[in-house]
């Protein structure tokens, strides 16, 4: 009798736990599909990449296209430059997009010596790089 009723038990519990299972499968999967969605277009607002609210609506659209597929590493400057109807157009995205780049790489830069700068100060008696043994490497032994 006992060990009916563990296994009775165990049953019930089974099922509660299999339907619990079956609500988070259902909140994934849900959550998998919002994510899917956030990652057709860009993270970020017209202002971020320095474009008119015109020029973010047609990036959202040409990204909701074969755009959204082909060139989703590219930023929004550089759809739009490539989908522009004129070279004025084209000039207008590539120089800002060239001009996003060059306040990225510059502040990189700043990072970079004050990454190396401190590097500097805090290790000042460790080398930078050890040095490498190529023995394992070389063909012809040392005499």
């Amino acid at each position: 009798m006992n060990c009916r009723l563990s296994f009775l038990i165990f049953l019930i519990a089974s099922r509660g736990a299999f339907a619990s299972n079956d609500v988070i499968n259902t909140r994934i999967k849900n959550t998998i599909s919002q994510n899917t969605t956030v990652n057709v277009s860009h993270v970020g607002t017209a202002k971020d990449w320095a474009l008119t609210d015109k020029e973010w609506s047609q990036y959202i659209n040409l990204m909701q296209g074969l755009s959204g597929h082909y060139y989703k590493n590219l930023s929004p400057p550089e759809v739009l430059g490539i989908h522009a109807e004129s070279m004025d157009e084209r000039r207008h995205f590539a120089e800002i997009a060239a001009t996003l780049e060059h306040d990225k790489l510059e502040r990189e830069l700043r990072f970079n010596a004050a990454f190396h700068e401190a590097a500097k100060r805090l290790y000042s008696t460790e080398p930078m790089i050890e040095s490498f043994d190529y023995t394992p490497f070389t063909p012809i032994p040392k005499n």
